[in-house]
């Protein structure tokens, strides 16, 4: 992304209408996803326009079909500022649907759904490590203690605010050889937009710590181990992998989670890779092959007949009536 220290400032314009295509632009610039249509095409069009240096991007994006996307996890910060009202992100329970002009982070480590009837959408990339360690800076929360853990902003003036500095970094960014290829222009943009981002946006710099009751704060070891759980529950996870994670021994993370989040750290698991289950059930489609029991082993539920057990007693319904509605 650099050269010789001084960032690489470059800009794409890309327009197809190809469908396919254009969903492979997509896999190419953020992240790899299956998409499918739920509605007719039309005179389908994609449009993307992007901006960056370093580690830093804007885009433009236009998608005019309506599509359903299944996305792999993010390895790093996108936020959106849709011109298009007709944007649905779900992520295991939670889910968002920002109106026009209602700046938005999509979910960082976790697969999620994302679903839209005309796409028109304003993005901002920014690295997760860089954002973690301005919030260290001003917050004193360690770097691994840093995550966002709410979708939208914490005000409407926040809001108003992280608008502002994404119209700012447009500009200069768009400008005819930009500063920005200055190193120290450079970071001090960077250093901008994670500062604004940590005020804007719910995280564990400036908010409760997750699973927190009243009155009490999870520890940090505890917040690493659900953010280890979150981002490493499609892999075969030991209360090993997750306590080395969360820095404490195995019995020690027992303990905290008996404590703090009355369940286990492997009660903590299923019930992820469960809420995940549940989203791939909803987003898969009988039509093309999708099948209770792929959904089941995918998410490490070996007896088909207890995942169904476990799933009618979540969500009130069996796993085959949610696939086939």
């Amino acid at each position: 992304m650099t050269d010789g220290g001084s960032p690489r400032v470059r800009a794409l314009e890309y327009t197809t209408r190809d469908l396919e295509v254009a969903h492979q632009v997509l896999r190419d610039t953020y992240v790899d996803h299956r998409h499918r249509l739920f509605g007719p095409s039309g005179e389908f069009v994609y449009r993307q326009h992007t901006v960056g240096a370093g580690e830093l991007a804007m885009d433009s994006v236009r998608h005019t079909a309506a599509v359903e996307n299944t996305v792999d996890p993010l390895t790093y910060l996108m936020f959106g500022v849709p011109l298009s009202p007709s944007i649905t992100i779900r992520a295991g329970r939670a889910e968002l649907r920002p109106g026009r002009g209602e700046a938005f982070l999509y979910p960082t480590g976790v697969p999620f759904t994302v679903r839209w009837s005309e796409l028109d959408v304003r993005l901002l990339r920014l690295p997760i490590e860089r954002v973690a360690r301005v919030a260290a800076r001003s917050t004193g929360i360690a770097v691994a203690d840093f995550r966002f853990d709410g979708l939208s902003p914490v005000s409407p003036h926040a809001a108003r605010h992280w608008r502002d500095t994404m119209a700012y970094l447009y500009h200069v960014l768009s400008a005819p050889d930009s500063a920005l290829a200055n190193p120290l222009v450079y970071s001090a943009a960077v250093d901008l937009a994670a500062s604004v981002a940590v005020a804007t946006f719910p995280n564990t710099a400036t908010s409760v710590g997750h699973l927190a009751e009243p009155g009490r704060v999870a520890p940090a070891a505890l917040r690493r181990a659900v953010a280890f759980i979150d981002a490493h529950a499609h892999e075969p996870v030991t209360v090993e992998d997750i306590a080395e994670a969360a820095g404490i021994s195995s019995r020690g993370l027992q303990a905290a989670f008996s404590r703090h989040a009355d369940t286990t750290p492997m009660s903590y698991l299923r019930r992820v890779r469960l809420e995940r289950a549940h989203r791939d059930l909803l987003a898969a489609d009988p039509a093309r092959g999708d099948t209770v029991a792929d959904v089941a082993r995918r998410w490490g539920f070996a007896s088909l007949s207890r995942f169904a057990a476990v799933y009618r007693e979540e969500y009130g319904r069996s796993p085959r009536h949610t696939l086939r509605t």
